[in-house]
């Protein structure tokens, strides 16, 4: 089972989670960065393009943050730990992630990851860009931020891990799969989602997540 967390008085942190579902386990892209306890170290899963499949044990929490705000905490750009797995001792001291550690092994692994990331501040050209992106080409969003096509391409690399295009891409992707998993009809998500049609859907989906709406569906053990 997959669960989902919505935290309270935070906008920098999109929800923390919960999975004890074990064997291989396809995650798939949503532009966001995670901290992760997976039962035996602490993790940091960056910005996926394209799907990754992970041996689960049975025991994972993690806290997501929106997308942007991780590179700030971490410090380092989105674009160097794309579609990475990486652990957490290589961002913050020793020290931080020992007393992390001791906490998770305390009893209550989520309360302390979300307690570590307090410090972390919603970015607010992030939160500007995917509004934008959903309603706008790459030129009008440049423009609107007042900068060239090119440096807006650059601040989403550091800022996302990928271009504007493909922050869009994988947002559609994402709301299409929300819909998918609580019942709508394919057809109806297409449409909803603004794909050209099913077929669109399904060839976006399997690029995206190396697997059929089917078999997403079937694999599917989610609680939001």
């Amino acid at each position: 089972m997959y669960r989902e967390f919505e935290p309270a008085r935070t906008d920098a942190v999109r929800c923390l989670w919960t999975s004890t579902k074990v064997g291989a386990q396809r995650v798939v892209p949503d532009t966001c960065v995670d901290i992760i306890w997976n039962g035996t170290d602490l993790l940091v899963a960056g910005p996926d393009t394209e799907a990754f499949v992970t041996q689960s044990t049975g025991t994972g929490f993690g806290v997501r943050f929106q997308p942007g705000v991780a590179p700030g905490l971490l410090g380092v750009p989105a674009h160097a730990i794309a579609n990475a797995r990486v652990p957490l001792a290589e961002f913050w001291p020793h020290d931080r992630v020992q007393r992390l550690l001791d906490e998770v092994h305390g009893g209550n692994p989520g309360q302390a990851l979300l307690n570590s990331v307090r410090s972390a501040e919603p970015d607010d050209f992030a939160a500007l860009v995917t509004r934008l992106v959903t309603d706008h080409d790459v030129r009008h969003i440049a423009e609107d931020l007042g900068i060239t096509e090119r440096h807006l391409h650059r601040k989403c690399l550091a800022t996302f891990g990928y271009g504007p295009k493909t922050l869009h891409r994988i947002m559609r992707f994402s709301d299409a799969l929300e819909l998918v998993y609580a019942g709508k009809p394919f057809t109806e998500v297409a449409y909803a989602c603004g794909y050209a049609d099913q077929a669109h859907l399904s060839r976006d989906v399997k690029a995206l997540a190396g697997a059929t709406l089917t078999t997403l569906v079937q694999e599917a053990d989610v609680t939001l």
